[in-house]
């Protein structure tokens, strides 16, 4: 039979898989040196290789996400800094008994036993129902990711196909038709087809083809005919018309304030000549004064009293 040890070691490296990824491997080693060393002083007094079944009670451990583990488990935790409800969370979150007996770890689950690790058939560890390994488990992130790309490839290849196989064609043309510019007809054709529509508009309001084809042929008629100039502005039109000017009207009226003339009906007003002003003297006179020479030259005056 398994020594303890041994057994115990592969216990250990049950509970402890699932923290592979999730702790630094310093804290993972600590945990693990801690939890064998408590484990196997647990074990010790009841373990008997001869009798693998004897004591297996004592030896079973309950391991639950809404209690508090086991006095060798919890120092295990305190000791590494290691949070108990988050352990049991990546156990799977539920609650399952863990035994060692001699030469076998196993764990009940739903009633159901399942053999962990057994030292005569050196069975490979399964996936237990609820305690997936860390491996297998994806999170719901990676989940996402996963169906996202899944949908994108989807939504690629429906696009490949479409552009390899279009449902709808569009029609090319290698030479485009070349339009003719039809010249614009003479005044006199311009004015028989515009007589021959007017003819066909007035003939009445009857529906029989002869007028249809008339009215069809005087419409194409007009078409052709070339474009109106642009309208020109008042300014353009009053700077092109001509000025008539009445040379009859040459009478000449005396006012008090000048002559007028009539001219083409309006009225000029004109003022009489201005009187020439005489010449003013210079500036320089009456600003200087003129000084005599000497003062006994100067006329005397009297001074009033």
């Amino acid at each position: 039979m398994s020594a303890l040890p041994t057994t115990v070691v592969h216990a250990v490296a049950f509970l402890t898989r699932p923290l592979v990824d999730v702790y630094p491997a310093n804290t993972l080693a600590k945990l693990q040196l801690v939890l064998e060393a408590n484990l196997t002083a647990l074990y010790a007094p009841s373990w008997e290789p001869a009798q693998p079944l004897k004591g297996s009670g004592r030896r079973c451990l309950t391991l639950s996400p809404d209690c508090l583990p086991p006095r060798a488990v919890y120092a295990a935790c305190i000791a590494a800094a290691v949070q108990w409800f988050d352990w049991i969370a990546l156990l799977g979150n539920c609650q399952f008994d863990l035994y060692v007996d001699p030469g076998c770890v196993a764990i009940r689950l739903n009633s159901q036993l399942i053999s962990i690790w057994s030292a005569d058939e050196q069975q490979q560890q399964p996936s237990m129902l609820g305690v997936p390994t860390r491996q297998e488990r994806k999170t719901a992130a990676q989940q996402l990711l996963e169906d996202d790309a899944e949908s994108d490839e989807q939504i690629f290849a429906m696009i490949a196909d479409e552009i390899g196989a279009p449902t709808w064609v569009t029609p090319v043309v290698a030479d485009f038709p070349k339009h003719q510019l039809q010249m614009p007809r003479t005044l006199s054709n311009h004015s028989r087809s515009s007589s021959r529509s007017s003819t066909s508009s007035s003939s009445g309001f009857s529906f029989s083809s002869g007028d249809c084809s008339s009215r069809t042929s005087s419409s194409g008629d007009e078409s052709t005919s070339p474009q109106q100039l642009p309208k020109q502005s008042r300014r353009e039109r009053a700077r092109q018309a001509r000025v008539y000017v009445d040379a009859s009207k040459n009478e000449v009226t005396p006012y008090d304030g000048g002559k007028t003339t009539v001219l083409t009906g309006a009225v000029m007003l004109g003022c009489a000549p201005k009187k020439p002003t005489p010449a003013s003297p210079p500036a320089a006179a009456y600003l200087r004064p003129q000084i005599p020479l000497s003062w006994r030259s100067a006329p005397f005056t009297p001074m009033r009293i």
